[in-house]
């Protein structure tokens, strides 16, 4: 099983590395981010030292969604809440590839479909992942009829004003 964990690694970086470790002691293989430290915590987007010093932010940020698309699935790391830009985006291409996505809190602030049981905390995770040796189940993925519908009838001017 592979899988990446995405948010606010300049706010919860520590909480994504312990998270990390407890992933991989259950057996997971973690795609993104890789284990090392922040080049400079002050500074928006994130570097590791163990990206190339001669890329750019956008192939840096290329790399690191090549390798979360790739993932069997997505965990967001959003204590209190916290969705930030650059995780917006990730949750968007995420969702577009029907990869499971899995919320460590509800989301503030992203309004998105959330099936049944998508919010499950760091430690329920790895409990069901240790136990089942599967992902935990959610009802549905973020595309399902419903969501399908409802981007349908605002293609459709349903809810124009």
């Amino acid at each position: 099983m592979q899988g990446s964990i995405i948010g606010s690694f300049r706010k919860y970086y520590q909480e994504v590395l312990a998270f990390i470790q407890k992933m991989e002691k259950a057996g997971i293989t973690i795609l993104s981010p890789q284990k090392s430290s922040i080049v400079d915590p002050e500074v928006d987007f994130v570097i590791f030292e163990s990206d190339n010093p001669d890329h750019c932010y956008e192939e840096i940020q290329l790399i690191a969604l090549h390798r979360i698309l790739r993932s069997d699935f997505v965990y967001v790391c959003n204590p209190n809440g916290y969705i930030g830009r650059t995780t917006c985006y990730e949750i968007g291409r995420v969702v577009e590839r029907n990869i499971p996505l899995y919320f460590s809190e509800a989301p503030v602030d992203l309004p998105i479909y959330l099936p049944n049981n998508a919010v499950i905390s760091n430690k329920d995770f790895i409990d069901y992942y240790a136990r089942y040796k599967k992902l935990p189940v959610h009802n549905g993925s973020m595309s399902t009829a419903f969501a399908e519908q409802l981007n349908k009838d605002l293609f459709l001017g349903q809810y124009y004003d």
